[in-house]
């Protein structure tokens, strides 16, 4: 009697010790799992943000010199800038080249036709829209800002 109880003894220790091991390793992938998807959800908060702040300033504000900071309509009657009021001939002038670091395309579409596209769209990206109107048809567009990693 001793000897198979001892014998089951040493199975059964072996069997436990095989599983405790078999599931820290799964503990240790699973939250290795979770870190990334963490990271992740942090990448793509940051990507949202920066689309979403850089699409405020563009119809928000109003640059000649460098559009990609502004191309609201400024109003020289009323001496100010309309928000959301964008004026093509600026948006024009847009430069792939000087778009701030993780911003890849500048897209504008009036009745679903698009306007103007600046730059090129590539994977993992976000994309935030903001409704303006476009000054020189009167007609409501979309600005579409996208960014990626």
């Amino acid at each position: 009697m001793k000897n198979i109880t001892s014998k089951g003894i040493i199975e059964s220790d072996t069997m436990i010790s095989l599983f405790v091991l078999l599931f820290m390793i799964y503990l240790m992938f699973n939250s290795l799992n979770q870190i990334i998807t963490e990271e992740k959800e942090k990448e793509l908060n940051y990507l949202k943000s920066k689309a979403l702040f850089f699409a405020d300033s563009l119809i928000k504000n109003c640059n000649e010199l460098e559009p990609e900071k502004g191309i609201a309509f400024y109003n020289p009657e009323k001496k100010r800038i309309e928000e959301n009021v964008i004026d093509l001939s600026l948006a024009e002038k847009l430069n792939e080249k000087n778009f701030p670091e993780k911003l890849k395309q500048i897209r504008i579409e009036s009745a679903g036709e698009k306007l103007i596209v600046v730059g090129e769209k590539k994977a993992d990206c976000f994309e935030a829209r903001r409704f303006v109107l476009i000054h020189q048809t009167g007609e409501t567009g979309v600005v579409f800002v996208v960014s990626c990693n």
